[in-house]
């Protein structure tokens, strides 16, 4: 094992999960970038030197802007939303289709992928006898812009991956309300998935995680070694990511029919709604409202994709 290999975890442990082959400096010459993508500058009304205001700047203003409000969770919290303009949204979903397509998230990330959904992120720890759900506290945010500019210099250099991180991150993180950074967050995290689903693996256990939400399960006893937390806490540190104070790191017992991510692991080893959604299917299926018929569709659909097992 070399040096590097040996070190590497504590460096990025100390820059906040930033791979150290990419500590150096950064540049913004060389920005081809702009002249690409001259046509849809145009079409949105802006200057051709946009881009390079915005790398010049080290900022999206004047040009494009983020909006913010906030959404209620089921913890009767709420959660800060930041919203890019529609100029701003537009230029991030062509990055999406300029650059996503190549990348592939690792196989335990489940979410914001298609043909993917919840039940692929349950059904592997259907019929487990012990459970682990650990939740990362402020998941996007804490996903740092320098190692968003890391992966992005790995892919296309210094000069566009400083404007392309500046089109993608705000206040030092991933937005949660850009249409970029679903994908970005699986994709940074590739990783950290790797490291997890191995030390899953040695003890035993079943990994997946769907956005900031990690499950870990073994069907038989004994369940994880006793340092088995700690492993799992290190690794997310070395990336920048905390677990949740309050919710965190929670166990279970599969007799005891825990509820995963909005679903319920029955103790027979299958999937169904929670009992509060059924009650409101059961409300919406007698009322005279033309409406909930459609919201009664929607949950049916709902019902029907969790409660059956994904193919492989």
């Amino acid at each position: 094992m070399t040096a590097f290999a040996v070190f590497a975890p504590l460096v990025r442990a100390l820059t906040g999960g930033r791979s150290p082959a990419r500590m150096r400096a950064k540049t913004t010459h060389g920005l081809p970038l702009d002249r690409e993508w001259d046509n849809l500058l145009a079409e949105l009304g802006l200057p051709r030197t946009a881009f390079q205001d915005v790398v010049a700047a080290g900022t999206l203003h004047p040009h494009f802007h983020y909006r913010h409000f906030t959404k209620p969770k089921k913890d009767g919290g709420r959660r800060e939303i930041v919203e890019p303009d529609s100029k701003l949204k537009r230029v991030q979903r062509e990055i999406i289709v300029r650059y996503f397509k190549a990348e592939q998230p690792h196989s335990a990330a489940v979410a914001y992928r298609k043909k993917k959904s919840i039940a692929h992120h349950v059904w592997p720890h259907a019929g487990a006898e012990l459970l682990i759900t650990a939740d990362v506290e402020d998941f996007f945010p804490a996903t740092s812009a320098r190692r968003v500019e890391d992966w992005w210099d790995e892919r296309v250099g210094p000069g566009r991956a400083r404007l392309l991180t500046l089109l993608t991150t705000y206040r030092g993180g991933l937005p949660q309300g850009a249409p970029t950074s679903p994908e970005l967050s699986n994709f940074l995290n590739r990783e950290l998935d790797e490291r997890l689903a191995r030390r899953a693996d040695a003890a035993g256990a079943s990994y997946t995680r769907y956005c900031d939400d990690m499950v870990f399960s073994w069907r038989h006893w004994p369940g994880p070694p006793s340092d088995f937390e700690n492993g799992v806490r290190a690794v997310l540190h070395e990336f920048g990511y905390t677990l949740h104070p309050k919710k965190g790191w929670r166990m279970h017992r599969g007799r005891d029919e825990p509820e995963i991510t909005g679903v319920v692991l029955t103790r027979r080893g299958r999937v169904r709604l929670p009992d509060h959604l059924r009650r409101t299917m059961h409300t919406l299926r007698y009322s005279d409202d033309p409406r909930d018929a459609d919201r009664l569709a929607g949950y049916v659909g709902y019902q029907a994709m969790v409660r059956k097992r994904p193919r492989r």
